[in-house]
């Protein structure tokens, strides 16, 4: 999302919700949705989800284009001990896409 908007010059993901209140609304969107679907919510079942939303959301915030780095633990270490198959993912980048949408974000933001 980050580069598509800074080849093409439009304003980034991150500006295109709202920046951080936008950010946070889509995040708290995104595990209301993934933490019902039956087919990944088992993921979420148990945790410290609002540790998971924090950190989820400084890693996106840096991937939809806000100022800032992400310094948590790389997401392929993170993921790795969880087994995810490519269907699981899928699921959750479906889940991200609703949210999106429930979030109000921009119809072709949601594309990106």
């Amino acid at each position: 999302a980050r580069k598509k908007s800074e080849a093409m010059g439009n304003e980034s993901l991150f500006e295109q919700l709202g920046g951080n209140k936008g950010l946070k609304k889509f995040v708290t969107e995104l595990y209301a949705v993934v933490t019902e679907d039956r087919r990944i919510g088992h993921y979420f079942a148990g945790t410290k989800l609002n540790e998971i939303k924090k950190s989820q959301g400084l890693y996106l915030s840096e991937l939809f284009g806000a100022a800032g780095e992400y310094k948590g633990r790389p997401l392929p270490r993170v993921h790795a001990v969880m087994s995810i198959t490519d269907f699981e993912f899928d699921c959750f980048i479906e889940g991200a896409t609703k949210a999106l949408v429930k979030a109000g974000a921009p119809a072709d933001a949601v594309d990106q």
